[in-house]
């Protein structure tokens, strides 16, 4: 039996509203940020990710494979938040999920208040997503300037993978939020040292620990190296502020060693080895060959592979079905921005932290999380948007040709004034 008409009008008049309410968040942001910063006008692209990202979603719903697409995890979640949601507000449940699966606590809150229907959860989870990349690109922006930040938007907004996975009811939009906060607020300690740019470094990082924790603390880690480095740079070892930076990092630090610690201790060393075990032995196409991560010396000597499959798998050749043959598009934008990125590194080498170092921090902790992290290459090319999001944004910081004078200023001679006689 389909739905009646009052259903049918509710869940129109919902999706509508979560669309009014994140584009125009978006709108609003966009412009604040404009405002705020000269040529910074990447309207049109966040615009146009936005709204490619909601038709996506209503296309791909409407196909029959949707479900094999978007894989299993959502119904899930959406179990678990319809659960949440039955219960009354401040309970365990809600807590829980607020402190420890905020994705799902997004989707309660969702069915609480509104009842939602699927797409009004994807208009949120693509809002939550484009926020982020906004982020991102106005990270660029202050490492590079205006046009290089319109380039990054356009990328982002263009990204094929990224469309597809910024609906989808699970985890990767959070991140991308928190991926967005990170980049931005590390950035602008990068520029402009002042800690009171931790705010959104903070928020990030509180936002992925909730999420996902394992790259939430590895977010941690790159915020410490971000602004360490930030503090210590040879323009700044002479501010006294920089001091205060430097104190913010050991209080990182003091935050997210013992975490780390205890991530590495032989037990949970011993469950990672057992995750790499029977991934590698399902009979899944895209399994990945097994690595021991059993000890610390072993994950140091087999990350780079692990490494490698995260930003090259699955190959072409290896997708096996409709759902991973459409991925394949996902695959060729991944080589064209790691070809872009290896020849930018070249022409631009001695000068890349100096354009991008923020965002290089980001994008080697994050592939750092998810290597090790990373269950099968199906898994790995879900992780990988997040990761590409941020070379996107390293390509287009090292893509704008350094600043120089203006051909008026180098044509034009200086001559000094001459006095009239007698004057």
């Amino acid at each position: 039996m389909g739905p009646t008409a009052d259903e049918s009008l509710h869940s129109v008049l919902v999706t509508l509203a979560m669309f009014v309410i994140f584009g125009g968040g978006i709108a609003l942001l966009v412009g604040r940020m404009q405002r705020q910063r000269a040529g910074f006008d990447i309207a049109p692209a966040a615009t146009f990710a936005f709204a490619v990202r909601v038709l996506a979603a209503g296309l791909i719903s409407l196909t029959p494979i949707a479900q094999s697409l978007r894989g299993g995890d959502e119904v899930g979640f959406l179990r678990e938040a319809k659960l949440i949601a039955a219960t009354g507000p401040g309970s365990g449940e809600w807590t829980h999920a607020f402190l420890h699966e905020l994705h799902v606590f997004a989707f309660a809150v969702q069915n609480y208040l509104f009842d939602s229907p699927e797409l009004a959860l994807r208009v949120t989870q693509v809002g939550i997503a484009v926020i982020g990349l906004v982020m991102l690109a106005a990270a660029v922006y202050e490492l590079a300037g205006p046009r290089a930040s319109v380039m990054a938007m356009w990328l982002l907004a263009l990204e094929p993978a990224g469309i597809f996975f910024s609906s989808l009811m699970h985890k990767e939009a959070n991140m991308m939020l928190a991926i967005g906060f990170v980049g931005y607020g590390g950035t602008m300690v990068w520029k402009k040292q002042e800690t009171r740019y931790l705010l959104p470094v903070v928020v990030g990082c509180l936002i992925a620990v909730a999420t996902r924790p394992y790259a939430g603390w590895f977010l941690i880690a790159a915020a410490a190296a971000i602004v360490l480095h930030a503090g210590l740079r040879a323009e700044n070892r002479a501010a006294v502020r920089a001091l205060g930076l430097v104190s913010v990092v050991i209080l990182f630090a003091a935050v997210a060693a013992p975490t780390v610690l205890n991530a590495s201790t032989d037990e949970n060393l011993k469950k990672l080895q057992n995750s790499q075990e029977a991934n590698a032995s399902d009979s899944s196409n895209l399994k990945l060959e097994q690595v021991d991560f059993s000890t610390r010396a072993a994950i140091v000597r087999n990350l780079p592979k692990r490494s490698f499959d995260v930003l090259f798998r699955p190959f072409p050749w290896q997708l096996g079905n409709i759902s991973q043959g459409l991925g394949l598009l996902g695959t060729a934008a991944a080589y064209l921005i790691l070809f872009f990125l290896i020849r930018l590194g070249i022409q631009r080498r001695g000068e890349i932290m100096a354009r991008a170092g923020p965002l290089v921090y980001l994008g080697l902790f994050l592939l750092v999380a998810y290597s090790l992290s990373a269950g099968n290459a199906g898994t790995s090319f879900r992780y990988r948007v997040q990761i590409m999001a941020v070379l996107i944004c390293v390509i287009a910081a090292l893509w704008e040709p350094v600043l120089r004078r203006q051909p008026a200023e180098e044509a034009t001679p200086v001559h000094p004034r001459l006095e009239p006689v007698g004057a």
